[in-house]
């Protein structure tokens, strides 16, 4: 005996993500990296973990500040091209609830995140060759990503 029935579903729909989603989607994945570098990869360069923690941040703050449409622009700005601690004080100023005044780890994260690109490359100002940067410990830094990932996407779905 076999018996049969006719189903409609729904059809498939795929809503393109915005420019605040995908700056969400990125710093999700990147932080996961971060908590996975720092505490189960002990013998990776603290300057990896660095770099990705510090695109990891841009994403966070630009994700929280793209939700306004005076903010787009000035994000674009070359004066905030990577600049981690200018973003931060952008969206603590936005009403994002941070310190107005970015903690160490973040300042050491913008310092080598731009505008020489310390963690990406060996050589600085006037192309000298530096030491890569001072990174920030990895566990607080990820303890500090991760509360921030979650106070963001709170702040971006009210």
């Amino acid at each position: 005996m076999s018996n049969s029935a006719n189903i409609t579903l729904p059809s498939f729909q795929s809503i393109q993500p915005t420019e605040q989603d995908g700056y969400m989607i990125v710093a999700r994945d990147l932080v996961k990296g971060v908590e996975a570098l720092s505490f189960y990869a002990p013998n990776v360069s603290p300057r990896a973990c660095a770099l990705i923690a510090a695109q990891a941040l841009e994403c966070l703050l630009k994700a929280f500040l793209w939700r306004k449409t005076e903010n787009r622009g000035h994000m674009k700005s070359p004066s905030l091209q990577h600049n981690l601690e200018g973003l931060w004080t952008m969206a603590a100023n936005d009403g994002l609830t941070i310190p107005p005044v970015p903690p160490d780890w973040v300042k050491r994260l913008s310092s080598g995140h731009g505008p020489n690109f310390y963690f990406r490359y060996q050589q600085g100002i006037n192309r000298t060759v530096v030491n890569g940067g001072s990174t920030p410990e990895l566990v607080p830094m990820n303890q500090e990503l991760n509360g921030l990932l979650e106070l963001v996407a709170l702040e971006i779905h009210r």
